[in-house]
């Protein structure tokens, strides 16, 4: 294949191309959305700005300005990810002889703590669904947002897992739970306990009374079939005001299950393949604002100076 001529409309205009062949490579579509909507934005600055979109230079001109505008180190750093991804394909497909940003560097991360939410934080969080204190008359949600905080507590789902869940992803009888729509498209099978399970089978006849009870979609909205990240982040938000809890976030609780499996005595390969982590470096990020405090229960627990 020929090179193109590296403009920005000329290579806006492979964009369309480049999303089928992530399509076909079974990204996840909210992967490829990140990936489109980010490169998208650098060559609208580069046309805005003239500047040629495979130099490294204009590239590391765009992240200075991001930076500068207020945006955080994390996000500057995936939306470079996103062009980068889009070189490689270029690269890939004939349309650039090389690649232009080898060895670019994204910006410094400083990963704040995520403290878990500790036992009494989450029996207030569930209490306002087992004793409404959010218009009480609407039973659907309570059983809802009880068996959503459980599960993802337990297993540490990811949000955009959780909420793509369908009811036969269900198997209740064994205590399974599939996950089909995991992280760059993995499937992964996840156990859930007794407790879990017991509010998703609360919930499951309040769900049958819902207009749009006959969709795949495990859990459902208020206005209609959907119920999605936004509705997820609403709902438990709301929930943690009432039960007092400050600085509540939904990744709180995928930090939270991490600390609370590990504490329990559960294995790191174990917390791995339920949390859906393939790295090591995932359980240290998510694990260690308490790995001093489990070291020291450890440790109490060896008594290795009893000689």
């Amino acid at each position: 294949m020929e090179p193109i001529d590296p403009t920005p409309a000329a290579l806006l205009g492979l964009l369309p191309e480049w999303e089928l062949a992530l399509r076909a490579e079974n990204k996840t579509p909210g992967t490829i959305e990140a990936y489109v909507s980010g490169t998208r934005r650098y060559l609208d600055w580069c046309a805005a700005a003239d500047a040629a979109p495979m130099l490294r230079t204009s590239l590391q001109t765009w992240m200075a300005d991001l930076l500068e505008a207020g945006s955080a180190p994390g996000t500057v750093l995936a939306r470079k990810q996103s062009v980068k991804r889009f070189a490689d394909w270029l690269l890939a497909t004939g349309h650039l002889p090389g690649h232009p940003f080898v060895g670019v560097k994204g910006p410094a991360q400083r990963r704040p703590i995520v403290l878990p939410l500790s036992d009494d934080e989450l029996r207030a969080l569930i209490a306002t669904c087992t004793h409404p204190v959010h218009r009480p008359d609407e039973k659907l949600h309570h059983r809802r947002d009880e068996a959503l905080i459980r599960l993802m507590l337990e297993t540490g789902i990811r949000a955009g897992e959780v909420v793509a869940l369908d009811l036969a992803d269900l198997d209740l009888d064994i205590h399974r739970i599939t996950i089909r729509r995991g992280k760059g498209g993995g499937l992964r099978t996840i156990p859930v306990g007794v407790t879990t399970i017991a509010a998703i089978r609360r919930y499951l006849p309040e769900r049958d009374q819902h207009p749009a009870a006959d969709g795949p979609r495990l859990w459902l909205g208020e206005r209609g079939a959907t119920f999605g990240y936004d509705g997820l982040n609403q709902a438990l938000r709301r929930r943690a005001r009432h039960a007092g809890i400050t600085g509540f976030h939904l990744h709180r609780l995928r930090h939270t299950a991490a600390h609370r499996w590990l504490a329990a005595g559960g294995s790191e390969s174990g917390l791995m393949a339920v949390a859906g982590w393939s790295r090591t470096d995932m359980l240290v990020r998510y694990t260690r604002a308490t790995a001093a405090e489990r070291a020291a229960a450890e440790a109490l627990r060896l008594d290795l100076g009893n000689l």
